[in-house]
């Protein structure tokens, strides 16, 4: 998903489909390292539980204790793992991308549906645009704000149901399109746009 300031008149294929960035080689190591650590913590802390403390207070109190201190080691190795293929399939179509772009050929459409995730402090985290193509067909996009640091992405500024959005779709011979990736480019709908 990508939300423009305006659609250009010369239309040419997006070189990259902007994918959130992952943790890098460094991070993975600096996190495995802390997941390793944490591992070792908690076997410790399990130890103590059930073969060093004298008087539990019962069966049920080491159970209960072993589940959330052995879920901490759990979580963090599922989150690596998880990032780890996220990040694979994401450098994939990103690869498919690159090898079939000059196929793409831009469709126009409408936002049929849209859903907004916020923050904390209100601004969006990231949303979903349905949107329907000219042949009735239908495909659901998500967007993640590539903003400064200091600046976040308001509500005000995702299209709304009924904008103008431009698809961009692979069409190669021999190809289920629906194993290819798909742009969606919209207009970002706070910008005036200056009349010439």
């Amino acid at each position: 998903m990508h939300v423009l300031e305006r659609f250009d008149a010369p239309t040419s294929v997006p070189e990259s489909l902007l994918l959130p960035k992952h943790l890098g080689t460094l991070g993975r190591v600096i996190f495995a390292f802390v997941n390793v650590v944490v591992t070792v913590a908690a076997l410790f802390a399990l130890y103590f539980l059930w073969w060093v403390d004298e008087e539990p207070p019962g069966w049920w109190f080491n159970l209960i204790f072993t589940a959330m201190i052995g879920g901490i080691p759990v979580v963090l190795w599922a989150l690596l793992i998880g990032t780890g293929e996220e990040a694979k399939f994401d450098r994939a179509m990103q690869s498919r991308w690159d090898e079939s772009r000059h196929y793409a050929r831009a469709e126009r459409g409408s936002v049929l549906a849209r859903d907004i995730r916020l923050t904390e402090n209100g601004s969006v985290s990231s949303f979903d645009l349905t949107v329907t193509l000219g042949d009735g067909s239908t495909l659901r996009g998500r967007g993640c704000p590539r903003t400064a640091p200091n600046k976040s992405l308001l509500q005000s500024q995702v299209p709304g149901v009924g904008a103008e959005v431009r698809v961009w779709r692979i069409v190669e011979a021999g190809v289920d399109p629906s194993a290819t990736p798909v742009i969606i480019q919209a207009t970002d709908p706070s910008v005036v746009a200056r009349q010439p």
